[in-house]
């Protein structure tokens, strides 16, 4: 078993609202059931009974408009949702207004009591911490076969390891770096001060308690909007650029000699945020 992802700077509240969550906390008890089932005596692993660890979204999808590239994503839950932190910087008004509850996640997307896609990340969740060893190694058949099949397309293959998660990549497996030099990687983080190898493009994520040091990371800056879907994006904020990250998640494209702003609209159920996480728009 690997080591845990815990992390000190966890939001006590935050953990405390996921713990409170009816639907969180019985797709625990779930993951571990799914997992005891696919345990083989001698502790091995059938990976024929868990989900996939790569997988995609309407997001990601978006990037493969034109048949240019081939996305995929690991989906973690977010935060302290599978009772382990994955986003050691998540604020509360952030890990409320995640985008663990959009798109394919969304909390009316049941089939019976069972909400699949909340089922998969936890189990995956769980599995990464739990058992880091084997993950690792289904990760990497996984994303040989990605690479693979980007090739028979004719297409560039690209991996998102932090989907709804906020792992330090770099440090605990920098081998993903090095192993697969046509595999283009990208993500987003509100960690500060990462160093990031050069085929790692890293887009910082600005919150209600970080917004200073988002600005004066060097990278580019997402920042959601107190908007809808279809409702236009200020032109400018903080004296700098918006452009609208919500027409695809091409962020390994963008360019980093003049940081500018990555404009999202409110997502995740959520039509409004008050926490300060959202910027209010005139």
């Amino acid at each position: 078993k690997g080591d845990t992802v815990m992390h000190t700077n966890a939001s006590p509240a935050l953990k405390e609202y996921w713990n409170n969550d009816p639907l969180v906390t019985s797709h625990r008890v779930m993951a571990r059931e799914r997992i005891a089932n696919a345990t083989m005596a001698d502790g091995t692993l059938d990976w024929h009974k868990l989900p996939k660890l790569l997988s995609t979204n309407p997001k990601l999808l978006k990037n493969d408009k034109g048949e240019t590239y081939l996305s995929s994503g690991i989906m973690f839950a977010a935060s302290s949702v599978s009772g382990h932190n994955f986003c050691s910087h998540a604020s509360l008004g952030c890990g409320v207004a995640c985008l663990q509850f959009a798109g394919h996640g969304q909390r009316h997307m049941m089939q019976g009591d069972v909400h699949k896609v909340l089922l998969a990340r936890i189990t995956r969740s769980i599995l990464y911490v739990e058992y880091r060893v084997q993950f690792m190694s289904q990760l990497h058949k996984e994303i040989r076969a990605h690479i693979r099949k980007a090739n028979k397309l004719e297409a560039v293959p690209v991996l998102r390891p932090n989907t709804l998660s906020d792992i330090l990549w770099e440090k605990r497996h920098p081998e993903l770096f090095t192993l697969y030099p046509d595999l283009v990687l990208y993500d987003y983080t509100a960690v500060p001060n990462r160093k990031l190898p050069e085929n790692y493009h890293v887009t910082f994520s600005r919150k209600e308690n970080n917004e200073q040091v988002a600005l004066d990371s060097g990278l580019n800056v997402a920042v959601v909007f107190n908007i809808k879907k279809g409702q236009p994006l200020p032109k400018i904020w903080k004296g700098r650029d918006v452009f609208d990250g919500d027409v695809d998640d091409k962020r390994f494209e963008d360019k980093r000699d003049k940081p500018r702003i990555v404009g999202l609209r409110i997502k995740g159920g959520i039509s409004r945020d008050d926490s300060g996480f959202a910027v209010a728009v005139p």
